[in-house]
């Protein structure tokens, strides 16, 4: 025996960890009605069976031994399909014999109650599976009726079956406390569905005064979350559908996704969400669409409510990190709706883990929907007044905006007047110039035009007359040769930048070779180098590779050099230099000619710039250069020149080597 005490401390220590009193199979306590105490919850004081095959009768359960629950706890099993049967024993100790027992969660399917007498067994039935008529007790909880006469001990069996939350509060009443008590409760649920009705309607006349969309669908999230809380407290049921059992199964599946798609709405519209985050947008869009398919779901194959709750705590969780988000972002409505939905979501946290199992039911748990949906009420009252203020300050910052706007409109019409008038002078002065250019190029047109054919006509007069000997006619040859070529390069010039300024010049951009384009142009002014005995180099890496038009850019190559050896005196040199750049190549043209003056170097790229003589009477115009200045910038690069009067000049410019 030495053994028992070890014994019995290893039992108290298995009882302190689990949290349960000790009692043996079918050792509960036996539940004592007084006239002292007419209203008892009966918690966890009874014993249970679970019937996971649904084949128990009650005369096989009444012989089988119940295990003990939470003496402390109403029994709670979340979302279990099986059947419950849970067994209590009632002495009456009191004067009265006319009891109610009451099962206080109305969305149990079915509910059973059994007790036995000397005239055999006794069955009553409930639950929202039965017609609200069926009942004896006409009541929004499952009531039976039980009559007990005074020091009479009874075993009441009762057989519980929910596709909802398996919870089962048991109380008993006396008849007089039971009407005591259902006058309190009736009491406070009449002033919050009162002030429910209230706000509903009185944001409907909200609606229809400012039309406001956010108004609206506040209206249908509290009607909504109104229907939820009026269907766990049996009322739906009770004034509404309940006897119309199919009815009631549509309320059931629809009360609480109708609750999320409402306040969804209701979020994304209060909060703009979209404006502010398109990710919790699209989140919230897609918690409605699987809330939708859920109900389908539920619809067609009949499976457990419990994905209902579950999508309900997500919803309101996702609503919470919206306003939390968005308050986080400075907007200031946000912070009533994010208080409304802090109290919601730690009302709908205890009622679902109320519901799921994990948590016990209690006053607290019980009591959730209610302070949380009077908490949300009044919180988003005072934020859909926030807004309302904030809409009606914006609306007058709107109209002071839109008064400053008009003034400065005002004042910017008044400067675009003066800035036309501006512009039309400095288009005038530029007609004015552009008048002077086309006279100073006409008037260098014509003489350089008029110059090589007056010599050919003299040429030819001479020839006629038979006068010059044969030296004589190959000098003058080789003037007009030299003449002609000049001609030649001037008109094509001519003709590229007219055409450049009608309609474009085509551009073609592709890999082109700068060293051969060089080499080729070279050759092409071969006989007026010979001419002037100029000595001429190309200094440039093989395959120098750029990105650009190559007919620009040969022309570009040959008016550059063909101006050197032009201003070149006999005798002297001419460099092209090709040399790569970072990411461009620069192509620079090299004289030892006379130099340009520094007066005429600023406007040496426009028509301004025309014109000077070369080293042999070369006449020019300087529209090679205009062409130059235009090809190179439409091939992405630039062109500058650098001279010494009396020494030379270096005109350069840069092409992209790829492009990018």
């Amino acid at each position: 025996m030495s053994g028992s005490p070890r014994f019995l401390l290893l039992l108290i220590f298995i009882a302190i960890l689990s949290g349960r009193p000790i009692y043996s199979q079918d050792k509960f306590p036996v539940i004592e009605l007084t006239d002292g105490n007419q209203s008892v919850d009966v918690l966890g004081n009874m014993g249970h069976i679970r019937d996971d095959k649904n084949n128990l009768s009650i005369q096989q359960v009444s012989s089988l031994p119940f295990e003990s629950l939470h003496a402390q706890r109403a029994p709670s099993f979340g979302f279990d399909r099986a059947i419950h049967w849970f067994k209590l024993k009632l002495q009456n100790q009191s004067t009265l014999s006319d009891w109610l027992v009451e099962v206080a969660y109305p969305p149990l399917d079915s509910i059973e109650f059994y007790y036995q007498d000397s005239t055999g067994w006794h069955r009553q039935a409930g639950g929202d599976h039965y017609l609200m008529s069926t009942r004896k007790i006409k009541h929004r909880h499952v009531t039976f009726p039980l009559s007990l006469r005074t020091n009479d001990t009874v075993t009441l069996y009762i057989k519980v079956r929910s596709t909802s939350s398996v919870q089962v509060p048991i109380l008993i009443w006396s008849k007089e406390e039971f009407g005591n008590g259902q006058y309190h409760m009736q009491f406070m649920n009449g002033i919050f569905y009162g002030m429910m009705l209230i706000m509903i309607f009185y944001n409907l006349f909200l609606y229809f005064s400012i039309r406001d969309k956010t108004t609206l669908y506040y209206v249908f999230a509290l009607a909504s979350g109104t229907n939820v809380i009026a269907f766990f407290q049996g009322y739906g049921f009770f004034y509404i559908y309940g006897n119309h059992i199919e009815a009631e199964f549509l309320f059931t599946v629809f009360s609480g996704p109708l609750f999320i798609v409402c306040s969804a709405f209701l979020t994304r519209s209060f909060l703009n969400l979209k404006h502010f985050s398109t990710t919790l947008d699209a989140i919230l869009k897609a918690n409605i669409i699987v809330t939708i398919g859920a109900v389908i779901i539920i619809l067609i194959f009949s499976i457990s409510f419990k994905s209902l709750h579950v999508l309900t705590f997500l919803n309101c969780l996702l609503i919470l990190i919206c306003a939390s988000y968005c308050f986080y972002k400075n907007y200031r409505p946000a912070r009533y709706f994010l208080l409304a939905w802090v109290a919601l979501l730690l009302a709908a946290a205890l009622f679902s883990l109320r519901n799921l199992g994990f948590i016990p039911a209690n006053w607290l748990t019980d009591m959730a929907l209610y302070i949380g949906g009077i908490l949300q009420t009044l919180f988003i009252s005072f934020a859909l007044g926030d807004r309302i203020n904030l809409l009606v300050k914006e609306n007058q910052e709107a109209k002071e905006k839109e008064l400053q706007l008009e003034h400065l409109a005002k004042e910017k019409l008044e400067q675009e007047v003066k800035d036309r008038t501006e512009e039309i002078q400095k288009k005038n002065e530029q007609l004015e110039e552009l008048n002077e250019v086309k006279d100073k190029l006409f008037s260098v047109v014509a003489h350089d035009l008029k110059g090589p054919l007056n010599s050919l006509k003299g040429t030819l007069s001479i020839l006629r007359m038979g006068v010059l000997s044969k030296d004589e006619f190959n000098e003058l040859a080789k003037s007009l040769d030299t003449q002609l070529i000049q001609t030649t390069y001037f008109l094509e010039n001519l003709l590229q930048w007219g055409r450049t300024q009608i309609q474009g010049e085509i551009y073609s951009p592709q890999l082109i070779h700068l060293d051969e384009l060089a080499k080729n142009t070279i050759d092409l002014l071969h006989s007026e180098i010979e001419q002037k005995k100029i000595r001429i180099s190309l200094e440039s890496l093989d395959h120098a590779k750029a990105f650009g038009d190559k007919n620009m850019t040969l022309t570009v190559i040959r008016n550059l050099l063909s101006n050197a050896i032009k201003f070149t005196n006999p005798g002297g040199s001419v460099r092209c230099i090709i040399q790569p750049k970072e990411n461009h190549w620069v192509v620079s043209v090299v004289d030892s000619g006379t130099g340009i003056p520094p007066k005429y170097l600023e406007n040496i790229f426009s028509l301004k710039g025309i014109s000077t003589l070369g080293t042999r009477e070369e006449k020019g115009t300087g529209i090679g250069l205009v062409l130059c200045k235009e090809f190179v910038e439409q091939n992405g690069g630039k062109i500058w020149c650098e001279s010494t009067l009396g020494k030379g000049s270096t005109f350069s410019f840069s092409l992209p080597k790829s492009a990018s």
